[in-house]
């Protein structure tokens, strides 16, 4: 069986920089060559976060903004994408395609007018490559009727389905989304939970100066602030049936501060373990919720490594369930989202068309993915 090189890149919620893998794919099998990250230059991220947020100010000079940093993330995809073909000792003549998320600036999956939009300019990563690119993965689904997002729960099933097991697998980035997969090939979900790193990582941020609660040490050392966590509980997003998805217009700092306002005072630190509880507790409120009991979680993103958010889910799930981290064909559990994207080209390259209407909400498998050739 013949085996296609592919490049997988995405920038998550975070916006810490561009993970990238290359694999090599078959039907059935994937193979790992190479995977890194490449930060972005700090200006660069901090015209993505100001990009990300809903107000909007001076609406012409956004979309400048807006030009102008899609070509940027263009130049720095296609670096990113060279660089690892590089490190797996590859020419990108021997790579198949480039898979490209790209960076998500907005995710409205709600209302009449729904949309998602990802920047980092296909046409730039194609031309500077000479590789062809796959990019725009979401728009079609949600042209059929779907959220969007997620999109990894299909390739989750392609790589960690289990006969003997049900299993859910739970991807801790900005935004937990979890999979459903029940044992003997059933039917697989797929949908957002809510918050993860992206509001911890923020509130860190703020008050400490750092970009994330390493280990979950300074959230471990405040105190659950209940009436705050009620408060943020009571949220609509979490009373919401799948299919749902949400980002970082939703779940940001004015969303903390009108949650803090319905509360008594509360300290940062307390504040942080608040939000930590508030990940663990409506991650597994919706495991609770799937049609039958779970008896394998595995852990995947960058929360993976925060070990007070991973105790705190523990402590929450049934005594049944096993927690281990997501771990297969030496992908780094960092990197499961790029080989997504890896796997997701491959499928638009080989005309398959991948049926999300258990995830996403679509109406009809759908062809995911345009394609840009030099």
């Amino acid at each position: 069986m013949s085996k296609d090189i592919y490049i997988g890149l995405i920038s998550g919620t975070s916006a810490d920089g561009i993970d990238a893998v290359a694999v090599s794919l078959t039907e059935n099998s994937i193979t790992l060559f190479a995977q890194n990250t490449f930060e972005y230059p700090e200006k660069i991220r901090e015209e993505v976060l100001l990009l990300s947020q809903p107000a909007v100010h001076n609406g012409e000079q956004r979309i400048d903004r807006m030009g102008h940093l899609d070509h940027a993330l263009g130049d720095l995809f296609a670096e990113a994408a060279l660089k690892i073909a590089k490190q797996a000792g590859l020419e990108m003549s021997q790579v198949k395609a480039i898979g490209s998320h790209g960076q998500t600036i907005r995710h409205r999956p709600q209302g009449k007018n729904r949309f998602s939009l990802q920047i980092a300019d296909p046409n730039t990563i194609a031309y500077k490559t000479g590789a062809l690119t796959v990019a725009d993965f979401r728009r079609m689904d949600v042209a059929a009727g779907g959220q969007g997002a997620p999109l990894v729960p299909l390739f989750h099933q392609w790589l960690f389905g289990e006969k003997s097991i049900n299993r859910v697998i739970l991807n801790l980035g900005g935004i937990a989304n979890l999979t459903w997969l029940p044992k003997d090939n059933g039917q697989v979900v797929g949908f957002d939970t809510g918050p993860a790193n992206a509001l911890i990582d923020l509130w860190i941020k703020k008050h400490q100066g750092h970009s994330h609660d390493e280990n979950g040490d300074w959230a471990a050392g405040g105190f659950v602030h209940n009436e705050l966590l009620k408060h943020m509980f009571a949220d609509p997003f979490f009373m919401m049936p799948a299919p749902k998805s949400t980002g970082r217009e939703y779940f940001d700092e004015q969303w903390i501060e009108q949650k803090l306002k319905g509360a008594d005072p509360a300290s940062p630190q307390d504040v942080q373990a608040t939000l930590v509880e508030l990940t663990a507790k409506t991650i597994v409120s919706q495991i609770h919720k799937l049609p039958d009991v779970c008896d394998e979680l595995l852990i995947c993103g960058g929360g993976a490594h925060n070990e007070f958010l991973v105790s705190r889910i523990k402590h929450h799930l049934s005594k049944h369930t096993q927690v281990l981290p997501l771990e297969q064909s030496n992908i780094d559990t960092d990197y499961i989202e790029a080989a997504t994207f890896a796997w997701l080209a491959k499928q638009r390259v080989d005309e398959h068309r991948l049926d999300y209407r258990t995830v996403t909400g679509s109406n009809k498998p759908v062809l995911l993915g345009n394609l840009f050739k030099a």
